[in-house]
């Protein structure tokens, strides 16, 4: 039996992006708008949703919310921002934009996990020498720990979740902050300071965290 896999969108971009590949793959589809999706959700025996998230972060969390109710399958949202969301169990972000493998591969990877019952979400994230608690919002450099402020965390799980992904000024201020405004980076600027302090040999000279002039940071697994 052909395993469904639930949309749910309103302007195609999951279907655009890999509708044709999951049909050649042998999943059966379903696709609902976002309204149709909060009355007939329940109704589905998914096993895996994959949601173009509402641009309203609280919008966003209300609906992921709803779906962990509906469903016991995992879901993967894709979000302008996913400071609202990550904290929900059993939601994976993606950012805005999404390619066509990056989107493939998470879906793979959490229908693998779904056969696998059991299996946790980790608590850790694990980037080289370094570690970021996600529950206790700690990082640790080796032997070292350091606390995080509120925003130092989530900019840095943002990094550590998109190795090797340059990540614009536009998505960490809306990731972070929750904001399209860009005509004062300042904030950012700052806190990137200061996570640099904490998990550069060198702050002056990044090997981790190097800036994309003029467009943003990308985050070296391995520097």
């Amino acid at each position: 039996m052909a395993k469904e896999i639930l949309i749910i969108e309103s302007e195609g971009l999951i279907t655009g992006l890999l509708g044709n590949s999951l049909l050649r793959k042998g999943y059966d589809i379903s696709v609902l708008g976002h309204d149709e999706a909060l009355k007939r959700s329940r109704r589905h025996k998914a096993s895996l949703v994959l949601l173009e998230a509402p641009p309203s972060a609280a919008e966003a969390a209300e609906t992921c919310r709803f779906l962990r109710d509906a469903t016991t399958a995992p879901v993967i949202a894709l979000t302008e921002s996913c400071a609202e969301l990550e904290p929900i169990d059993g939601v994976e972000c993606l950012i805005k934009p999404v390619v066509f493998r990056e989107l493939l591969k998470a879906v793979e990877a959490a229908l693998r996990r779904r056969r696998r019952p059991g299996r946790r979400k980790p608590s850790v994230l694990r980037c080289g020498n370094l570690t970021l608690d996600l529950k206790n919002h700690s990082l640790r450099k080796g032997k070292r720990r350091y606390r995080l402020t509120p925003k130092e965390f989530l900019l840095l799980r943002v990094f550590m979740k998109n190795p090797g992904k340059v990540l614009t000024h536009r998505v960490l201020m809306k990731s972070v902050w929750n904001t399209d405004f860009l005509d004062d980076l300042r904030t950012l600027y700052v806190h990137v300071s200061w996570i640099r302090h904490k998990i550069e040999e060198k702050p002056d000279q990044p090997l981790y965290l190097r800036t994309v002039r003029g467009v943003g940071y990308r985050f070296e697994s391995k520097p």
